[in-house]
């Protein structure tokens, strides 16, 4: 089929996935843990941004959604599709992968995917949205040997989405400190416009935490407060400096 038939018959995203297609760099092989719909994956096809993708989803009634589409659209021929716990759909492709996309899932969850998952990932680039915990995937990151070469908050209603492309360690680059884990190393670096919304939300979600913990009697609530605390800290500190330009 036409590419250029393709690209007018690719769904529309919306902005997360629009922000998340933008940060991939064309590649060969491609995979989208947690497809639900294929959109991502239809639009990376249809756009020539990669040549085979890898649609995975742990969900057999999520994945026939993306069956359906890119199936409508002709492009069974380049997808292998996958029900699998993670990564574990990699095993079926007969080459590496070179970029892969986590988006919306919870950080804990995003995170133990990419642990267990190292071995499939084999240095791939990573395009990443963790909808919690999002300093725990920094962390993970680090611990894989990953660097954050970009991050963007996307503004879409009400919510701010926090993306990542993440990439292999230069030799010698150092880990994140606490700050950069819990703020974003680029976003500290490049301050774009949507952060100071995105902070003030943390800011809020920050001070009901602290408030919620502050009568905390186990030593977990105490290390819980501790934390939240600290958090607090370093997003008021960076608030400050949009107060003072």
């Amino acid at each position: 089929m036409d590419k250029q038939v393709r690209t007018q018959r690719a769904p529309l995203l919306d902005e997360r996935l629009e922000a998340a297609v933008a940060m991939a760099v064309p590649c060969r092989i491609c995979a989208d843990i947690g497809a639900d719909h294929g959109k991502l994956s239809a639009a990376m096809l249809c756009r020539g941004l990669c040549e085979h993708m890898l649609v995975s989803d742990i969900s057999d009634k999520a994945l026939e959604k993306s069956r359906v589409l890119l199936g409508g659209l002709h492009l069974q021929d380049q997808v292998t599709f996958s029900v699998a716990d993670g990564l574990d759909g990699a095993k079926l492709l007969d080459q590496p992968l070179d970029t892969c996309f986590i988006l919306g899932m919870g950080g804990e969850t995003m995170a133990h995917i990419l642990e267990a998952g190292q071995a499939a990932l084999n240095g791939a680039k990573l395009i990443l949205s963790p909808q919690t915990d999002i300093p725990l995937v920094r962390g993970t990151l680090v611990s894989m040997g990953y660097r954050i070469r970009r991050e963007e908050i996307i503004p879409s209603g009400k919510r701010h989405y926090v993306l990542m492309r993440a990439e292999p360690a230069l030799p010698g680059e150092q880990p994140y400190t606490a700050e950069e884990l819990i703020l974003g190393p680029v976003l500290m670096k490049e301050r774009p416009a949507a952060w100071e919304a995105y902070l003030r939300r943390e800011e809020q979600y920050a001070q009901t935490a602290v408030a919620a913990m502050e009568k905390a009697s186990t030593n977990k609530d105490s290390q819980r407060l501790a934390h939240f605390r600290g958090t607090l800290s370093l997003v008021q500190e960076a608030l400050r400096g949009f107060e003072k330009e």
